[in-house]
C-alpha cells in the first residue's frame, strides 16, 4: 500500500509564515514510484485551513485478480508419458535383429518406439528408439541399410548403434545428421557379445554405455507423436477392431487387442512374441505406415524403404483403429498422421510400434460381436 503525501520546499514555509494572512490557500505536489499495481491503494486528501469541518478522509480499495499461468508437466519425447522434468539426452536408434535365431530379443519392451522394415529374403529387422528409460540390455544388434538413413534424420542428430554395414553404407552414412556409436567405431566400449549364442545374434549393448560413448554429443529430439489427456475421448471416425494381419512375405505378424496387457499383443510365425525375459509384446499404439520400397544403391537385393511423400495409414490405439493418411515432405520433417477430417491422430501415452508394410499386404480383423 503507497501513500500520497504533500511535500513542501523548505524555503518557502518560512515565506507562508509571513503572508499566510495574505493567501487563502497554498498548495504542493506529491509523488509515489510503484513497480507494479498495487492490490489496493489509499489516497488521504487533506482538507485547505478554514473554519470548514475537519478534513475527513476517503478510502478506496481496488481489489485485483491474479491469474498464475501453471507451466505445463513435460513428457517423453516419445512415448507422451510425464515426467518430472524434461528430457534433454539425445535419441539413441539402434538396429536389432528379427530373424529366427536372434529371438527372443533383449530390451526390445523398453524401446519407445520400433519400427519394422522388410530386408533381404522378405524377412524384417527393426530400428528401435531407446530415450526414456535405461536399458541396461538389447540386442541382438545388427547392421545398418541405406532404409535407416530417413529414421535417423528427422531426430536433431541422435545416437545410432549398428554392427557395421557393407562399405557403401558406411560411407553414406557418414552424410546423415547422426552420432555413429556403432560396434566398428566404439567396439567394447559400448558392445559386448553373450555366451548364450553364436555370432552374429549375441552382440548386445546398453543405454549406460552408449551416452557414456557419445560423451555428451548429440540433440534433444522433437516430439514424435501427439497423445490424448488422460479423460480425452477418441475421435468419431474410431473403430472398434480385434486387431491386423501383416504378410511381409517371409513373416507373417498378427496384432490383437488384450484387454489385459492395453495393448496390441503380437504374434510371428504364429507364435507369441515374447522377449528375453518371456514378456508378451504388446505396445500401447500401433501404427501400420503403408510405404513403397525400392532397391538400395548399395545393394541390389536389398529393399530400401521409403518413407518421405504421403500414404496411407491405420492407427490402433485403445482397441480401435482410425484410418488416416501419413504426410512428411522432408527428411528433417516429423510425420503427421492425419485422419478423413485433417486433425491429426492422437495416440495412447506410451510405446508405440510403426510396421512399415507394402500397400495391399495387411488386413483388418474386425471386432466380433458378442
Amino acid at each position: 500500500m503507497e501513500r500520497t503525501v504533500p511535500s513542501y520546499p523548505i524555503r518557502f514555509i518560512k515565506l507562508f509564515c509571513v503572508i499566510a494572512l495574505c493567501l487563502t490557500s497554498c498548495s504542493g505536489a506529491g509523488t509515489s514510484l510503484l513497480s507494479r499495481p498495487p492490490a489496493s491503494s489509499t489516497t488521504s486528501i487533506a482538507a485547505p485551513a478554514t473554519t470548514a469541518p475537519p478534513p475527513t478522509t476517503s478510502t478506496t480499495t481496488t481489489t485485483t485478480t491474479t491469474t498464475t499461468e501453471v507451466p505445463p508437466v513435460p513428457v517423453a519425447q516419445f512415448t507422451g508419458e510425464e515426467l518430472t522434468q524434461s528430457l534433454s539426452r539425445p535419441a539413441f536408434l539402434v538396429k536389432i535383429d528379427n530373424h529366427q535365431l536372434a529371438r527372443p530379443q533383449w530390451g526390445i519392451n523398453q524401446a519407445d518406439v520400433v519400427f519394422e522394415e522388410l530386408v533381404e529374403g522378405n524377412i524384417t529387422r527393426f530400428a528401435a528408439i531407446f530415450h526414456s528409460r535405461n536399458v541396461t540390455d538389447i540386442g541382438p544388434v545388427r547392421s545398418a541399410r541405406t532404409g535407416d538413413f530417413e529414421l535417423l534424420s528427422n531426430l536433431n542428430t541422435p545416437l545410432f548403434g549398428n554392427s557395421g554395414g557393407n562399405p557403401t553404407v558406411m560411407r553414406l552414412l557418414d552424410e546423415v545428421d547422426m552420432i555413429l556409436v556403432g560396434d566398428t567405431n566404439v567396439g567394447r566400449a559400448a558392445y559386448r557379445r553373450n555366451d548364450e549364442r553364436s555370432a552374429p545374434y549375441n552382440l548386445m549393448t546398453g543405454t549406460g554405455e552408449i551416452y557414456a560413448a557419445a560423451d555428451g554429443r548429440g540433440g534433444t529430439p522433437p516430439q514424435m507423436f501427439s497423445y490424448r489427456n488422460i479423460d480425452e475421448s477418441l475421435p468419431p471416425s474410431a473403430q472398434p477392431v480385434d486387431g491386423i494381419d501383416i504378410d511381409y512375405g517371409g513373416y507373417q505378424i498378427t496384432y490383437r487387442w488384450d484387454d489385459v496387457f492395453q495393448g496390441w499383443a503380437r504374434t510371428q510365425q504364429g507364435s507369441a512374441h515374447v522377449d528375453y525375459d518371456g514378456v508378451q509384446v504388446a505396445p500401447e499404439n500401433l501404427i501400420v505406415q503403408f510405404v513403397k520400397y525400392g532397391q538400395s544403391v548399395a545393394f541390389a537385393g536389398s529393399p530400401e524403404v521409403k518413407v518421405l511423400g504421403r500414404g496411407e495409414a491405420w492407427v490402433l490405439t485403445k482397441g480401435h483403429l482410425i484410418e488416416a493418411t501419413w504426410n512428411r515432405p522432408t527428411s528433417v520433417d516429423i510425420t503427421e498422421f492425419r485422419d478423413a477430417n485433417g486433425a491429426t491422430v492422437k495416440l495412447t501415452a506410451g510405446r508405440t510400434w510403426i510396421a512399415l508394410p507394402r500397400s495391399g499386404t495387411a488386413l483388418i480383423v474386425e471386432d466380433e460381436p458378442e
